[in-house]
C-alpha cells in the first residue's frame, strides 16, 4: 500500500503539468489575437448586428475619417448604422497588420456594395487604419481610417464621378 500511495505521489506532479500545458493550450486557441479581432469585426460587422462593437470599441472610443469625427461608442454605433443601412455585401481583405505596442496599422482593400452606390455593383476602395488599444480593458479607444474619398463615393456619383474621372484623366491619373 505504501509504495502505491508513493508511485501515485511520484507521478503527480507529472498529471497536473500535463493537465495544466493541455488547459493552457485550450485557452490559447480560444483567445484571439488583436489583429484576429480586428479582421473579425471588420468582416464580420452589418446592419443588424451593431452589439459587436461593445466587446471591440472602448465606450471613450476617439475615431475619424475622411467623413469626420466621431467620441464615444454610442455615436460609433449610430455612425455605422447610418453608414451600413444601405449595404447589400461587403468586405475587407488585409493585406498587412503590423502591431507596435499598443498601436496596430492595418493596410486594406474594402469592397463593397451598396444600393445607393455605383448602381448596386462592387466597389472597391483601398485604406489604412490606425487603431490604438487600451491597456486595461483590450478594447480599441482610438482608430483613424485612411482613404481617398473620391475612390470611395464622389466617382459613383453619376454626374460627379464623371467630373472627378475626367479630372484625372487630365492629370494623367
Amino acid at each position: 500500500m505504501k509504495k502505491i500511495i508513493f508511485m501515485a505521489l511520484l507521478t503527480l506532479p507529472f498529471l497536473f503539468s500535463m493537465t495544466t500545458s493541455h488547459a493552457e493550450e485550450a485557452l490559447g486557441e480560444n483567445i484571439m489575437t488583436r489583429k484576429e479581432r480586428i479582421k473579425e469585426a471588420f468582416n464580420n460587422l452589418r446592419a443588424d448586428n451593431l452589439h459587436i462593437l461593445d466587446n471591440f470599441y472602448h465606450p471613450k472610443l476617439k475615431f475619424k475619417d475622411p467623413l469626420g469625427e466621431i467620441s464615444g461608442l454610442k455615436e460609433m454605433k449610430a455612425y455605422y448604422a447610418k453608414m451600413y443601412e444601405n449595404v447589400t455585401d461587403i468586405r475587407f481583405d488585409f493585406s498587412s497588420l503590423s502591431e507596435e505596442g499598443e498601436d496596430i496599422f492595418a493596410t486594406w482593400n474594402m469592397v463593397l456594395k451598396a444600393k445607393s452606390l455605383n448602381g448596386g455593383d462592387e466597389v472597391q476602395v483601398t485604406g489604412v487604419s490606425h487603431l490604438k488599444f487600451d491597456t486595461e480593458s483590450n478594447l480599441v479607444i482610438y482608430h483613424r481610417d485612411y482613404f481617398d474619398m473620391g475612390a470611395f463615393i464622389y466617382e459613383y456619383v453619376p454626374v460627379l464621378g464623371s467630373i472627378i474621372r475626367m479630372i484625372k484623366r487630365k492629370l494623367g491619373h
